[in-house]
């Protein structure tokens, strides 16, 4: 029982986990009430979700309002922008002739605003590019990555609908959708900066020892994959050469029957 309680042990692992998305979530809501504060709070979550999936250390309350600070006025800024474009788009959707040649332009415009949303907070919690190059990165990304942009549009509909039928998920929704497309999101980032995941804080000699410590792993990963690779070529051998002896005693004891 006690290795069962132990903070080594996986059941606690997954319970501390699960908090923390609780956490996430309850905090994300309580700041998102305002609708305008809704882009800070999820540049604060992506904040905490992709700083544990580089393994650096910290407490979800402290980070989350750290960069739920930091970031406040241009994600408070991009969230009214967007709500503004959103707003106009209704309004030219609604009241525009369908024989117009701007209406389906006003589709597009829609579905590329919300995959840049998708994007655009958390490209802010990890990049520090100003609000010009955070959009012009959100779009681009966006329309570069569609496998990373479409899954992330289904799993938002899968999780707005599964919360539809089990409403108690709602409690780790957010956290939930903010861990899944962290760690895709984290994938497509570290293409632009592979040194992201590099604490700020070490210093130089320590970041060449992870690096080489990396390069390591790396290494030894190639040559088991190797090892693997060349057991399964002797296993796959001795299997052909057994059948082939099998076909000769097999042959040998067809001639002799028919002596």
């Amino acid at each position: 029982m006690k290795g069962f309680l132990s903070i080594d042990s996986k059941f606690y692992k997954y319970m501390t986990f699960f908090s923390d998305l609780v956490i996430l979530t309850v905090l994300w809501t309580i700041c998102s009430l305002p609708i305008i504060t809704s882009g800070a709070a999820t540049t604060a979550m992506y904040y905490v979700l992709t700083r544990q999936l580089s393994d650096r250390e910290g407490y979800v309350g402290k980070d989350f309002f750290r960069s739920f600070r930091q970031n406040f006025v241009q994600a408070t800024f991009l969230t009214i922008i967007s709500l503004v474009m959103a707003w106009i788009i209704y309004i030219n959707i609604n009241n525009m002739q369908t024989s117009s040649f701007m209406f389906p332009v006003q589709f597009v415009l829609c579905y590329e605003l919300i995959i840049t949303m998708i994007y655009i907070f958390p490209i802010l919690s990890r990049f520090d590019n100003g609000v010009f190059g955070t959009v012009k990165a959100a779009i681009y990304m966006a329309n570069k990555h569609l496998l990373t942009t479409f899954t992330c549009l289904g799993l938002m509909a899968a999780l707005v609908i599964f919360c539809y039928y089990q409403p108690i998920m709602i409690v780790v929704c957010a956290g939930v959708y903010g861990w899944l497309t962290s760690l895709m999101f984290m994938k497509v980032f570290k293409k632009y900066l592979p040194s992201m995941d590099i604490d700020p804080s070490l210093t130089n000699a320590e970041v060449a020892e992870k690096e080489a410590a990396e390069r390591e792993r790396e290494e030894m990963l190639r040559r088991i994959r190797e090892e693997k690779g060349q057991n399964r070529n002797e296993q796959d051998k001795e299997v052909q050469d057994k059948e082939v002896q099998d076909k000769e005693v097999q042959d040998r004891n067809t001639a002799n029957d028919n002596e």
